[in-house]
């Protein structure tokens, strides 16, 4: 639960700063701020808002309850591998999602 709580402001930060590593480490938000931003006029700063913040600060303290209660039930290995093919999952998302609101925007 504590790694959890720790990666909250890592997110929170790496989203309202731009910086890369926000790709790897909670692809999540991006894909709620690609979907928001597609769906909105052309944004020059392309920055966060509000849902997109709330993804980054909840998502790993939800992830590390969710982690801690498999492992207190016994099925840490098949809800991790579940978590890590999300996470992989949301990595392509993102991807896709900025593709989608680029061309939307005609920066393709």
């Amino acid at each position: 639960m504590a790694a959890g709580l720790l990666m909250a402001p890592v997110c929170v930060l790496g989203l309202l700063y731009h910086k890369p590593y926000i790709w790897g480490v909670c692809p999540q938000t991006l894909v709620v701020m690609f979907i928001r931003q597609s769906l909105h006029a052309y944004d020059s700063l392309g920055a966060s808002d509000y849902p997109d913040l709330a993804v980054a600060a909840l998502y790993y303290p939800i992830i590390a309850w969710v982690l801690s209660r498999a492992w207190r039930h016994g099925s840490l290995g098949r809800i991790s591998l579940g978590v890590a093919a999300w996470h992989v999952a949301a990595v392509g998302l993102a991807l896709g999602s900025v593709e989608m609101r680029n061309r939307m925007w005609g920066f393709s």
